[in-house]
């Protein structure tokens, strides 16, 4: 009976473990955009590891309709590796390590080869010591049409800020057009501004917990969008 016992806590502890994994996304659904004449297209979404010790993920997409079977191609990029747009799947062999805190950029990337389209995207983020164990989920939509203009005018309802809340600093989604960030507390007085810059994130660590809103101004100082932004 005795030599049972180190192989059942072997066991209790695998399963400790695994409950204890938690990853973050950030923004989990994603509107991607764009016009058929774009030849990248690309969505940034953070990926955290909030558990307290190394965890290893690979991904699974569906795309529907196929891209392999129409005329354009989409692609993902991980912390490891740019994937050519024929592959649905991180290759089995190198998960997306990350230790305690650390975070990777996963971005979702699109060529419509002068097409327009209109496509749900659907990606699972696996844990690669068992595959079964979903981690966490993207979700989004394609839209590239004629209607897109090529100028420097936002879709307001494609930007978003993340993480929300936050507690050292944000970011907001990649559309051309964005130039000044303007940070405003609950009764109205700027605290910060921000010139717009691709990837950057936006440090507020040292502002006071609270509510903030985040006013998003164009080229010309047109106001796209306000966000209310939670700091915590």
């Amino acid at each position: 009976m005795k030599r049972f016992l180190p192989f059942t806590f072997l066991m209790l502890l695998a399963l400790l473990t695994k409950s204890q994994i938690s990853i973050g996304v950030e923004p989990a659904t994603f509107v991607l955009s764009g016009n058929p004449s774009d030849k990248d297209v690309k969505f940034h979404v953070d990926v955290t590891n909030n558990s307290p010790f190394e965890v290893g993920i690979l991904w699974t997409r569906v795309v529907n309709p196929d891209p392999n079977t129409v005329n354009w191609i989409t692609w993902i990029c991980d912390k490891n590796l740019c994937y050519l747009p024929i592959a649905n799947a991180s290759a089995p062999n190198k998960p997306n390590l990350l230790a305690p805190g650390e975070k990777m950029d996963f971005q979702i990337h699109v060529n419509p080869l002068g097409n327009e389209v209109n496509a749900t995207y659907n990606i699972e983020l696996v844990d690669y010591s068992d595959p079964n164990v979903i981690l966490g989920k993207i979700q989004g939509e394609i839209k590239i049409d004629n209607t897109v203009s090529t100028s420097n005018t936002t879709p307001a309802a494609n930007l978003t800020i993340f993480p929300n809340p936050t507690t050292d600093f944000f970011r907001v989604s990649e559309i051309p057009g964005l130039k000044n960030i303007e940070l405003f507390n609950i009764v109205g007085n700027k605290v910060r501004s921000f010139e717009a810059v691709p990837q950057k994130q936006y440090y507020v660590g040292d502002l006071t917990d609270g509510i903030y809103l985040v006013r998003l101004e164009s080229s010309n100082g047109k106001v796209i969008k306000t966000i209310r932004l939670s700091k915590r």
